[in-house]
């Protein structure tokens, strides 16, 4: 056996455990706490891990928040390229399969609760708005507006605005139903996932 291998092989054990560790406590914290409230200290004692070992792994919690957006952009059903499209598909069709899946883990994955935190305090935290910018909306904005161009060449749907701003049509639904759920509702709880195919519908079959 290579000692040596099998050695560095438990420290990047050792060290992947530590820091998701760190990241899932965060993530707790900041839906729970809001992300303002909460501190490197708060992190260090709800993980078991001293404030020195999570500065070992992230200088600032800006930089755990943005560790936490990327590990949620990467999940395997949040993967979202245009280039994935096959000739025969529809678009229409492309789309409500994907984000039937991104929905229903909406809540349980805490993407819900991380857009809503960025709902409640991007204004009086410019870094945190341009993290979730930077890393979640951008990319995935851009990918979309590639679909509604190919839709559009593809005469699927008639564009009377642009592709960027036809994107926006589509994500508005998820957007819209969490700020009425979580701010305006008195009770009655919206379908995120039935507003938003009821739309992507209408979307896909507007008439001349």
């Amino acid at each position: 056996m290579d000692i040596t291998r099998r050695t560095r092989s438990l420290s990047h054990e050792k060290t992947d455990a530590t820091k998701h560790s760190i990241l899932n406590a965060a993530l707790t914290l900041f839906l729970n706490n809001g992300f303002s409230k909460t501190t490197i200290r708060d992190i260090s004692h709800s993980s078991n891990l001293s404030v020195g070992t999570i500065y070992r792994y992230f200088s600032k919690k800006e930089d755990i928040f943005e560790e936490i957006a990327r590990m949620m952009v990467n999940e395997r059903h949040m993967v979202f390229q245009a280039g994935i499209l096959a000739n025969d598909q529809k678009v229409y069709e492309f789309l409500l399969n994907h984000f039937d899946k991104v929905i229903d883990s909406f809540s349980s994955s805490g993407r819900e609760g991380v857009a809503q935190l960025i709902l409640k305090e991007s204004q009086h935290n410019p870094e945190l708005r341009k993290i979730y910018f930077n890393v979640m909306f951008s990319p995935y904005l851009i990918e979309l507006e590639k679909l509604v161009s190919i839709a559009s060449e593809r005469k699927e749907i008639i564009l009377r605005c642009t592709a960027f701003e036809f994107s926006l049509l589509i994500l508005s639904p998820i957007w819209m139903a969490m700020i009425y759920n979580s701010s305006l509702s008195e009770g009655t709880i919206v379908s995120i996932k039935n507003l938003f195919n009821s739309n992507l519908y209408a979307l896909f079959n507007a008439k001349d």
